[in-house]
C-alpha cells in the first residue's frame, strides 16, 4: 500500500552515453541528490531514478509513476542527455498530461528560453536548484502561481516568464546529502584498492577558459564549505555506508591554497584514514606548493590529481585564455615526480583553428609528461562548443550553425566530431576521426588495464597499430574506429 500522505516528486538522471562499456564509470547523481534533499527536508517523498546507472531504473520508474507526481524533473548537460531526457518526459506526458515537467542542470541554465520552445519542458530551474525546487515544488503543489519563485522561467499565457536571478546558496547551511534517496552501491569504484564514489566540497572557478561553462553557470565565483562542514560530511559517509574513498567533483578546489591547506588539515586531525582518488587542480596552483604542501596531501588520502592541460600548442593555449605556457606544465609536472600523486593530464583536440601540426605538439607533450614520469596518466576528449562560452562564440564567427531547437544538440560530445563542424580544421577533423580511439591506448596507465579480460587481450593485440598511428599521425583508413563506433563499444553516444 501506497504511503500518499506526502506529495511525490520524481527526479530522472538520463544517461550521457549507451552500449556496452569496456570501464563503466557511473558517478553519484550530485545535481540530483542536492536538489532532492531539501524537499525531502520540506516533507515531501521522493523518488531518484538513474538511468545510466541502475540496471533496473526502468521497473523503478514505472513503479515510482504509479502515482501521479506533483512534478517530474531531470537534469541534463549539453549533449546526448537531452534526447533521454526528453524521452522520459514524452513517456511520462502518456501517464499524467498535465503533470509539470521541470528541467535544471547546466544546459537549461544556459538558454533556458530556447529549452522551454520543446513542449515536453514545462519549467527550467536556471542556475542552482536546492531552494529553487522547493519552493517551485510548493506553488505547484498548492496550486499557487510560480512568478513569486526566484530562478524559473516559463511559459504563461503564450509568454515567457523569468522570475529572475536567485543568489548562490550557502552551501554551509544546505543538510547533509539524503543518500538513502539512491542505492550507493551501484556508485563504489575500486580506486587504489578502496571503493571511492563522488564527493562536491566547493562551486565555480575565477578562472576564465574559454571553452568551460563554469563562468556561463558560476559567473566565475568560487565558493566551498567550511573544513569542518566538509569533514562532518565525509564523517557521516564513512559511518553510514563504510566507504573511505572519495572522488572530489569540485572544478577547482585550489582556488584558495589556505583553504585546501585547512582542509586537509583537518582531515589528518580528525584520524579519517581516507583516500582521495580525484581532485581537479590547476598547472599554476601545483606551482606554488612547497614540500610541506605535498607531505600534507598525502597525509590526508590524496592519491591523485588531474590536471587540465587542454594543449601542446601554446597558441591554443592563448587563444582559449587558459593562462598558462607549455613550460610551466613541464615544470609542474617534474615537481610532481617526488611527490606520491599520481597525475592524470587532460587534453583537448579539435579545438577551433587548431592545426594537425598543432594536434601533434599536444600529443607530443603528454607523451614527455608521461615519458618523464611513468606514473602519470592522460585523457584526449574532443573539444565541444558549450553554448554562452567565449569559444562558442568563436565558433559561430567560423560558421558554426547555433542549433535552433533543444534536440538539436543532442549531438555534441566529447566523443564525436558532428559533419558540420567548421570550426575544426579540415586536416585535423581528418586525424580526430583516426586517432581518437588509439589515443586511449598510449601511456603505461590507459584505461582498459582495468577492464574485462577479453578487452584487455583484444587491447595488447591492437597495441602496435595505436602506437603506429601516433607516433606517425596516421588517420589513413581508421577501420578500427569505424567499427568500434558503429557497434556502439565503450559507450554510444547517441
Amino acid at each position: 500500500m501506497k504511503d500518499t500522505g506526502n506529495p511525490l516528486v520524481v527526479l530522472f538522471n538520463p544517461a550521457p552515453r549507451k552500449g556496452f562499456q569496456a570501464h563503466r564509470r557511473v558517478e553519484l547523481p550530485l545535481n540530483l541528490l542536492h536538489t532532492a534533499t531539501p524537499l525531502v527536508h520540506a516533507g515531501y517523498r521522493v523518488k531518484v531514478i538513474d538511468q545510466f546507472a541502475d540496471p533496473g531504473w526502468e521497473p523503478k520508474l514505472r513503479e515510482a509513476l504509479s502515482e501521479k507526481p506533483v512534478c517530474f524533473g531531470v537534469s541534463c548537460m549539453t549533449g546526448p542527455q537531452i534526447i533521454r531526457a526528453l524521452e522520459a518526459c514524452r513517456n511520462l506526458k502518456k501517464l499524467y498530461p498535465d503533470v509539470p515537467t521541470v528541467w535544471g542542470g547546466v544546459h537549461p541554465s544556459i538558454l533556458p528560453e530556447q529549452t522551454l520552445e520543446s513542449p515536453l519542458v514545462d519549467f527550467v530551474v536556471a542556475g542552482e536548484g536546492e531552494e529553487t525546487l522547493r519552493e517551485l515544488a510548493g506553488a505547484l503543489a498548492n496550486g499557487d502561481s510560480p512568478r513569486e519563485v526566484a530562478g524559473i522561467g516559463y511559459h504563461e499565457n503564450g509568454e515567457y516568464i523569468y522570475t529572475g536571478n536567485r543568489p548562490f546558496v550557502d552551501l554551509d547551511a544546505q543538510p547533509p546529502l539524503a543518500y538513502d534517496l539512491i542505492d550507493i552501491h551501484l556508485y563504489r569504484r575500486k580506486i587504489f584498492g578502496s571503493d571511492h564514489v563522488s564527493f562536491n566540497s566547493s562551486r565555480g572557478c575565477s578562472f576564465r577558459c574559454g571553452f568551460c561553462y563554469d563562468s556561463v553557470v558560476h559567473k566565475r565565483v568560487w565558493r566551498a564549505m567550511q573544513p569542518e562542514t566538509v569533514v562532518s560530511r565525509l564523517e557521516r559517509v564513512i559511518r553510514d555506508h563504510d566507504i573511505r574513498g572519495f572522488n572530489f567533483t569540485d572544478d577547482n578546489l585550489f582556488i584558495h591554497l589556505s583553504h585546501a591547506y585547512k582542509l586537509m588539515e583537518q582531515i589528518v586531525r580528525k584520524d579519517l584514514r581516507i583516500k582521495i582518488g580525484k581532485l581537479h587542480i590547476r598547472i599554476d596552483s601545483i606551482l606554488k606548493m612547497d614540500d610541506d604542501f605535498f607531505r600534507l596531501l598525502a597525509r590526508a588520502g590524496v592519491e591523485r590529481f588531474t590536471i587540465g592541460v587542454e594543449s601542446g600548442s601554446q597558441r591554443v593555449l592563448d587563444l582559449i585564455n587558459k593562462n598558462l605556457t607549455v613550460e610551466r606544465v613541464l615544470e609542474a609536472s617534474r615537481k610532481l615526480i617526488g611527490t606520491s600523486i599520481l597525475p592524470h593530464y587532460l587534453f583537448m583536440m579539435g579545438l577551433p583553428t587548431e592545426t594537425p601540426e598543432e594536434l601533434g605538439q599536444s600529443i607530443r607533450l603528454s607523451e614527455q609528461l608521461l615519458r618523464e614520469n611513468p606514473r602519470a596518466a592522460k585523457s584526449f576528449n574532443i573539444y565541444m562548443p558549450y553554448p554562452g562560452t567565449e569559444l562558442y562564440r568563436f565558433a559561430i564567427e567560423l560558421g558554426l550553425e547555433a542549433p535552433q531547437r533543444l534536440e538539436d544538440w543532442s549531438p555534441l560530445n566529447y566523443r564525436y566530431v558532428p559533419k558540420k563542424s567548421p570550426w575544426i580544421v579540415p586536416g585535423t577533423k581528418k586525424l580526430l576521426a583516426g586517432l581518437d580511439f588509439p589515443l586511449m591506448f598510449m601511456g603505461t596507465n590507459f584505461t582498459y588495464k582495468k577492464t574485462h579480460p577479453i578487452v584487455r587481450g583484444l587491447a595488447r593485440l591492437y597495441y602496435p597499430l595505436a602506437r603506429y598511428r601516433v607516433e606517425h599521425l596516421n588517420a589513413h583508413f581508421p577501420i578500427e574506429t569505424m567499427v568500434v563506433k558503429r557497434l556502439g563499444l565503450f559507450g554510444r553516444q547517441d
